[in-house]
């Protein structure tokens, strides 16, 4: 016969994750820059292992860089602007960047592509895409005008070099629709 208070272990929890403390926004919150940050890892991995030997007229591809400036179009100048940073950062210590200028230089690039698509431009794809080609040219040049001045290159690898940024466009028509969908998780963050 049991009694009112005999022992009874404790319910059992469903995982470490309970433990947080979250609420269901942080946790989609969570969920999303994650999955941004996988987006980024991705496009580093498609970089460096599948297109790094594509050449086209000694332009190839800068694809993390475009990936950044994409995701901080989309995600608004304030939440967008700690992503492009944080991940710039990560993309610096990958050893697939070209020096650490590239920290300052995606995350201003970044911020200024943003606020030119919110004060300009409609929401929608082909301002993420000019916002974005806009972001890709300046990076370009700007790296270009560092690696001159550094005397790293010469002045014969600027038009490989705006070539590079038009080439890296190629991923913004792939990274869009899942940038887009992983961007809804847990509501817009852009509201017009």
């Amino acid at each position: 016969m049991a009694r009112d208070y005999d022992f009874r272990p404790d319910p059992e929890s469903s995982g470490n994750f309970e433990k947080l403390l979250l609420s269901q926004r942080q946790r989609f919150g969570l969920l999303r820059w994650t999955l941004f940050g996988v987006l980024c890892v991705l496009a580093l991995l498609v970089q460096d292992v599948m297109v790094f030997r594509v050449d086209v007229f000694g332009a190839g591809t800068d694809l993390v860089p475009c990936i950044i400036i994409m995701i901080t179009a989309l995600q608004g100048a304030e939440s967008g602007s700690i992503f492009s940073l944080v991940a710039s950062i990560i993309y610096y210590f990958s050893g697939s960047a070209q020096g650490p200028y590239v920290v300052p230089l995606i995350t201003v690039i970044a911020i200024c592509a943003v606020i030119f698509r919110q004060a300009c431009l409609r929401k929608g794809f082909f301002s993420i895409l000019l916002s974005t080609a806009m972001g890709m040219v300046c990076y370009e040049l700007l790296l270009f005008g560092i690696g001159l001045f550094l005397r790293h290159t010469v002045q014969q690898w600027a038009w490989p070099a705006l070539l590079t940024a038009l080439l890296s466009l190629v991923v913004v028509p792939v990274g869009y629709p899942i940038a887009r969908a992983i961007g809804k998780i847990g509501g817009e963050t852009w509201k017009e």
